[in-house]
């Protein structure tokens, strides 16, 4: 049984800048250490040999978010600056905002960079990691986070 999506993961280059810029951003809290190095029992579960990493795990306001810096292995793939919103695998991560003007101003005062401007309450941006980020306006009504289920179940809270 699936019990509810869990969290993203970032593999960024500067494990507190990161931390900084998605708890400036965002309002993510960071919960505790998500580091290791050269462990097996990670390693099997990672499909990596020797891996070293720091990270953290944050709490946001309906979601985790797992951030990470890898010493070992080395990078193998193209950094995701150089990847365009039309390129193959998770592209961007979306965050709902009360105003997509005003939180890319915000964003980009925090050091992102942008790759669109904010149309119809939508606008894609690059976290100074290059990573894809889009802020969004609630596009219908029904799209509301209390009508997701797993959350419309649990009733008003107070």
């Amino acid at each position: 049984m699936i019990l509810g999506f869990a969290h993203p993961a970032i593999v960024v280059d500067d494990l507190k800048k990161a931390e900084q810029f998605y708890a400036n951003m965002f309002g993510f809290v960071t919960m505790n250490d998500e580091s290791w190095a050269r462990n097996a029992e990670i390693d099997i579960s990672i499909g990596s040999k020797d891996s070293v990493c720091r990270g953290v795990m944050m709490a946001g306001h309906n979601c985790y978010l797992e951030l990470f810096v890898f010493e070992q292995p080395e990078e193998s793939n193209t950094h995701p600056s150089n990847l365009g919103s039309h390129d193959l695998g998770i592209r961007h991560l979306s965050f709902y905002v009360d105003s997509a003007e005003d939180e890319c101003e915000r964003f980009l005062s925090l050091g992102g960079s942008s790759l669109g401007t904010p149309h119809n309450g939508i606008v894609y941006l690059r976290d100074p990691f290059g990573n894809i980020i889009e802020l969004c306006e609630f596009p219908t009504p029904e799209e509301n986070l209390l009508f997701l289920p797993g959350i419309s179940s649990l009733g008003t809270h107070k």
